[in-house]
């Protein structure tokens, strides 16, 4: 058996035969049939929330049945009804010549039994159950489904290969919540919210948003496909946000149509633009207005007209060279995601206000030398090749690879996969994938790991990005500063705000970056005194 991209990012080249444990793991996901239900009185947003699930779950499992009344609307696939949105996914989806051998049956908003999941939600509440639950109507944007549709897709991957060692929490494991998660993307408490509550949703006219989005990855293009489905006049016939809605998408990379769209819910498969060119194209034939920068943040800084950014960036860069760039954009707020494995986050940033800033949280402020060395004790690089592979476009290459298998940190049949890939690979091993080791494994540095794509990752970031996004444009309440999920898991109902690096190593601490911030943005005295402590808050857990 060769191996298959849904397990791509820790499995044997090509040319090799796959574990007998990761064979394991495909047959599990190719016996499975998941059959998709949808009340007939889903509206059109929360449709497009179901068709994204589809194009999740098709890309893990090959026998996929839709059962869903009313027409697909107009969606980011381009799908003119369900039977042609898996006409669509066919180059991204899973396939195989068994015959299901068991069936995992999905609800939208069904209120029958007989399903073992069930999904809700609303624009912004986000529900999901072992027993029916409600999908709201009149939705905008549905965003909130969509989460749930993503927490769905790792349910039913715990259903699938939980047996098998598969990471995760299952709905029944965790005490107290009935078999329920039930959570909203406004203050992401373990409550449901009220939109027609004034007090909550006060009714104010849609604000103009300028946004830079800096990375174009997978986390990037979800957050782009998410906004327009928000905000696009073609995609969004009941638009509430301010249609003055200007995008920038910086990235220097092109698509890989053999990598890519397992990681990229957005994709359709076959795509090898640039990404910043690829997707900005998309969001013009959507009537939004967009342009393409293809270079790295660092060149687009230094050429731009305008020093700074007045607006939001939006940074999914992965690099710590890319994160320092960032920061030197000084841009007047930044919402930063980062994605490891199954768990992710989102943060607002201001710069020099007391909290973290773009880079020192990234980073955790330590020295490159300091953070070299904690490299090299992980892969078994030398430091002085550490420090190398840590610039700017530097790449593995057979001998890096060789060392870190020697010093068994890395299964030999990660060789050809890891060479020509940055140094994060080999450090962080999987993104947006589930890491984990089938049962019978050994434990030991040789041992198979298998790590299963995880798209709903992608998408569940991108989502609390646009989340934020449309949120700001419409004068509601964004999130206090940072949210922490982890999609194999629950949401654990708290938000957080991370203090500034204390060191004074951060580039947030230059008195010259601080005095062009507030010239820039006409900003008062914007760090506190006292800088605070790194604070939690647990959000109520009754319905409110």
């Amino acid at each position: 058996m060769n191996a298959d991209p849904r397990l791509r990012l820790l499995g044997a080249p090509a040319s090799s035969d796959w574990p007998e444990s990761a064979g394991a793991v495909l047959a599990r996901l190719d016996e499975t049939e998941v059959v998709v239900a949808a009340s007939p009185d889903a509206d059109a947003p929360a449709r497009v929330a179901i068709a994204a699930f589809v194009a999740m779950i098709a890309r893990l499992v090959p026998h996929v049945r839709i059962d869903c009344a009313g027409d697909l609307p107009v969606n980011w696939w381009q799908a003119e009804s369900w039977d042609n949105l898996l006409e669509r996914l066919k180059e991204v989806r899973a396939t195989s010549t068994t015959a299901p051998t068991q069936q995992i049956k999905v609800g939208f908003g069904i209120a029958q039994e007989g399903y073992d999941l069930y999904v809700g939600g609303g624009d912004w509440n986000v529900l999901l159950g072992l027993a029916p639950v409600n999908l709201e109507n009149g939705n905008a944007h549905a965003l909130g489904v969509h989460a749930a549709a993503c927490l769905a897709v790792s349910q039913v991957l715990i259903m699938v290969l939980r047996e098998l060692g598969f990471p995760g929490v299952a709905l029944t494991d965790q005490a107290g919540t009935s078999g329920r998660i039930e959570t909203n993307l406004v203050d992401h408490g373990l409550h449901t919210i009220d939109r027609n509550t004034p007090e909550q949703f006060p009714p104010v006219p849609g604000r103009p948003l300028r946004v830079g989005f800096l990375g174009v990855g997978s986390v990037g293009t979800s957050a782009l496909a998410l906004l327009a489905t928000a905000c696009s006049p073609m995609l969004n016939r009941t638009l509430q946000a301010s249609p003055s809605l200007e995008i920038t998408a910086v990235d220097r990379d092109a698509f890989d149509p053999g990598r890519n769209p397992y990681r990229y819910p957005a994709l359709l498969g076959g795509e090898s633009d640039h990404k910043a060119r690829g997707v900005v194209e998309r969001l013009k034939v959507l009537g939004l207005a967009a342009e393409a920068v293809v270079a790295d943040v660092g060149s687009w800084n230094s050429t731009k007209a305008d020093p700074g950014w007045r607006g939001v960036l939006v940074s999914s860069v992965d690099t710590i060279p890319g994160r320092l760039d960032v920061a030197d954009v000084l841009g007047e707020r930044t919402l930063s995601a980062g994605v490891s494995g199954t768990e992710l986050h989102v943060q607002w940033e201001r710069f020099a206000d007391g909290f973290a800033c773009p880079f020192c949280d990234f980073v955790r402020a330590d020295p490159p030398l300091t953070q070299a060395g904690v490299f090299a004790e992980v892969t078994g690089i030398p430091v002085s090749r550490v420090l190398a592979l840590l610039l700017e476009g530097a790449a593995l290459d057979a001998s890096d690879v060789d060392m870190a298998i020697a010093a068994g940190r890395v299964p030999e049949q990660r060789r050809e996969a890891l060479m020509g890939a940055p140094l994060s690979d080999l450090v962080r091993q999987a993104y947006a994938e589930a890491e984990f080791r089938p049962q019978g494994n050994s434990a030991g540095p040789g041992a198979d790991v298998v790590a299963v794509a995880a798209p709903q990752v992608s998408w569940l970031a991108g989502t609390l990005i646009a989340a934020e996004l449309v949120k700001d444009m419409l004068g509601l309440p964004t999130l206090s500063r940072r949210v922490d999920l982890d999609a194999g898991g629950l949401p654990a109902g708290l938000v957080r705000s991370v203090p500034l690096d204390g060191t004074g190593t951060c580039v947030c601490h230059s008195g010259v970056r601080r005095r062009w911030y507030r010239a820039m943005y006409s900003a008062a005295e914007t760090e506190p005194a006292t800088p605070p402590r790194d604070s939690v808050s647990f959000l109520p857990t009754t319905s409110g």
